[in-house]
């Protein structure tokens, strides 16, 4: 046999989280953006310079939504063609026989032809380590945002 009992305050709980999930997006777009921009600005500290392309081609895009509307996501990303290359390093070729397209040959075929590889240029990771540093303040501004907006609420639990 099953008792009803009553729950006090679980109607006006259910209603304080209807409101702090509306107020929530637009709170935490503010907080996506203002860490774009932090990172985004690190960033292209970290770039190196031979000429000013590359450091000025990084963008910050809006806010979008993905996973259906659960998962709140900002990009940084740079326009320019080679910046993969210099996030990540590359080989270093120089032919010395036919000239061809160096990357459609194994290491047989470079032989060959005679293709030298030179060695890796190294990455320099901007991109990673501008989004390492920012871990640690984007989870505390996060938190401080969490913990504002149950203030404002003031539940009583």
């Amino acid at each position: 046999m099953a008792r009803n009992k009553d729950v006090f305050g679980f109607d006006e709980l259910s209603k304080s989280f209807q409101r702090l999930q509306k107020r929530y997006p637009n709170q935490a777009d503010t907080l996506l953006m203002a860490r774009g921009q932090a990172v985004q600005k690190r960033v292209k500290a970290l770039t190196p310079v031979k000429t000013k392309k590359m450091r000025n081609s990084w963008r910050l895009k809006k806010v979008k939504l993905y996973k259906g509307g659960t998962v709140r996501v900002v990009r940084i990303q740079d326009a320019a063609p080679h910046a993969h290359l210099i996030e990540y390093g590359h080989k270093v070729y120089t032919t010395g026989g036919r000239k061809g397209k160096v990357g459609k040959y194994n290491r047989v075929q470079q032989r060959v032809r005679g293709i030298k590889s030179h060695g890796k240029t190294e990455g320099v990771h901007m991109l990673e380590k501008a989004m390492t540093e920012s871990e640690q303040r984007f989870e505390r501004d996060a938190q401080t945002m969490l913990n504002k907006l149950i203030e404002n609420e003031e539940l009583d639990i």
